[in-house]
């Protein structure tokens, strides 16, 4: 239990690594229970309220724009074309691997290894996989003998053009934002942070300073909500984060519709003996060296490793 000279932490930076959207409900939320705080007793101001509840207005202003834009939509659908040119290229290098004509599968084989860094990319995050598409092609000026043979440079040709129209979009929609006169995401998340961060330090330093036990016990309720609030997040964020992981590891796997175990077969039921006798009481096999009776097909010698086959 803290002590009059004990300082009580707050959990204030712990939405640094939220997506957008989860990023402003985080602080939307956390502003909430603060604003019904006695301001006078945790030393924080109507103004920096209002800044914090400002600039949490402009993320959520962001998101909108975001999500409403009809060029997201388009760049949405264009970035689907990308995927599917990426799919479209390494499906075709993955399946002349085996092709029965050697040159083909040697540059199949080259073309694996040189560009086996890139196999993941459509999963990046869009902004990320423009860029590593440009590295592909890059890399890929050294490999043109080969993608020849695969019959790959018209693949890799409509892959540049509509990575390009992506950028273009990108660009076009911030630009658009701009004439909206909104921040870039990145600007408006620091910028709530920053100010969360001195109302956070204006309450832990209030828990020290007040003399007054009833307000210290008010100052530590308020930071053990705070606080439950940012381990909530914390956990959706994890479980998140853990099924695209387990969705990327399933992908990469090839296992993307895993089939249910089937049911083992139940053994047929054994036949009771009329005489109430269990099964096999009393008999003994026929012929020691073989149970059971069982003889070998004629004309069939007995594999001593076909059962390990």
């Amino acid at each position: 239990m803290a002590t009059k000279t004990s300082p009580i932490k707050l959990e204030s930076n712990r939405g640094a690594r939220f997506h957008n959207v989860m990023h402003a409900k985080f602080h939307q939320t956390q502003y909430d229970i603060i604003a019904k705080t006695d301001l006078a007793k945790i030393n924080v101001t109507p103004d920096m309220l209002k800044e914090w509840k400002d600039a949490i207005e402009v993320e959520v202003e962001i998101n909108k724009q975001a999500q409403a834009s009809v060029t997201t939509n388009e760049m949405l659908a264009k970035d689907r074309e990308r995927d599917e040119a990426l799919i479209n290229l390494f499906g075709i290098i993955r399946a002349q691997l085996y092709s029965h004509v050697e040159v083909v599968r040697k540059a199949a084989a080259k073309l694996a290894v040189e560009l086996k860094p890139y196999f993941g990319i459509r999963k990046e995050i869009n902004e990320n996989e423009t860029g590593l598409i440009r590295g592909l092609e890059k890399d890929a000026t050294r490999l043109t003998s080969e993608l020849a043979v695969l019959g790959l440079n018209d693949v890799m040709q409509h892959l540049h053009i509509v990575n390009e129209e992506y950028e273009q979009m990108v660009v076009s929609r911030r630009s658009a934002g701009d004439a909206l006169k909104l921040p870039d995401s990145r600007v408006a998340r620091q910028n709530s942070e920053r100010i969360f961060e001195a109302i956070c330090q204006c309450i832990q330093a209030s828990y020290l300073i007040s003399p007054v036990d009833a307000d210290r016990k008010l100052i530590a309720d308020l930071v053990t909500s705070l606080n439950h609030v940012s381990a909530d997040f914390r956990y959706t964020h994890a479980q998140s984060q853990a099924q695209k992981a387990a969705a990327k590891k399933r992908k990469d796997n090839g296992d993307d519709n895993p089939k249910k175990p089937s049911d083992p077969k139940k053994p047929d039921d054994p036949k009771k003996p009329d005489d109430g006798k269990k099964p096999g009481d009393g008999k003994k096999p026929e012929d020691p060296k073989k149970p059971g009776g069982d003889t070998p097909k004629p004309g069939r010698e007995e594999d001593p490793g076909e059962d390990q086959v």
